[in-house]
């Protein structure tokens, strides 16, 4: 119920919601004088939300700079969170999203000996249709990339954060290696939640932040006079991020 309920309720943190809800209430209630102030909020989450100098602090604010490689140690495997690619059915391909920055920079860690092994954890997180999930064919994605087979540990039962942690504490007691250390590889904005999740589950991990939000230097100023479109979209994964960590610091899961 609260998987679903929580995919149920994103439509409401979205800033382009907002909008389009204050101007549908600025049509239909014709003959009130303070009317006004719908049209006006409106414009007002336009201008804040499509800000880039904004953006760029609040979400260097939540991220926090990402890690240098060379002061990591040696791990027990490298634990990488899904949710950056899909499988097109007709076409046989897997399709890699934004958040594909993860899987390259485990590829690259891994490579550089960093870890023995990986470890992949997430499912499909489609409510009414079961479409195929990450785990299900990742792992033959890496073995063709020339990881050995044996060093692929793969999970795809969870649908949501706390449920890969979960999961994947009970794939590492299976193979007797729960006590080690590990790196967590997931996407900036997502690290504190699943930094808390991973911590919460018991396994020792090291947090390992990649595709960041905030961009890598600040707007100049005629950009911060230039509302952007591409801006005011991705507020919108900081606000389900936020309210995720808020529900999960409430259930007691990160």
């Amino acid at each position: 119920m609260f998987f679903i309920l929580s995919k149920i309720l994103l439509f409401l943190i979205s800033p382009i919601w907002w909008v389009l809800s204050l101007l549908w209430a600025y049509v239909v209630f014709k003959r009130f004088k303070w009317r006004r102030w719908l049209l006006l909020g409106a414009l007002g989450i336009l201008i804040v939300f499509s800000n880039q100098l904004l953006y760029y602090h609040v979400s260097g604010w939540w991220e926090g700079e990402l890690e240098d490689t060379s002061g990591l140690n040696q791990f027990e495997g490298i634990i990488l969170l899904g949710g950056f690619s899909n499988y097109r059915a007709k076409s046989q391909r897997i399709q890699f999203t934004r958040s594909s920055d993860r899987l390259l920079q485990a590829l690259r860690l891994y490579k550089e000996g960093k870890a023995q092994r990986f470890i992949f954890t997430g499912g499909s997180s489609r409510i009414i249709v079961r479409q195929k999930s990450s785990g299900e064919f990742l792992k033959d994605y890496l073995v063709g990339l020339g990881v050995p087979e044996d060093s692929i540990l793969t999970e795809w039962k969870s649908r949501n954060t706390h449920e890969n942690a979960i999961e994947t504490l009970k794939m590492l007691q299976r193979e007797g290696i729960a006590d080690k250390k590990f790196l967590l590889v997931t996407s900036g904005f997502h690290m504190k939640r699943a930094l808390g999740c991973f911590a919460k589950a018991g396994i020792d991990v090291t947090p390992f932040k990649t595709d960041a939000l905030q961009a890598n230097r600040p707007p100049e100023v005629w950009e911060c006079l230039i509302p952007s479109a591409s801006v005011m979209a991705t507020w919108e994964l900081l606000f389900k991020e936020w309210l995720g960590y808020l529900v999960y610091k409430i259930r007691g899961y990160a």
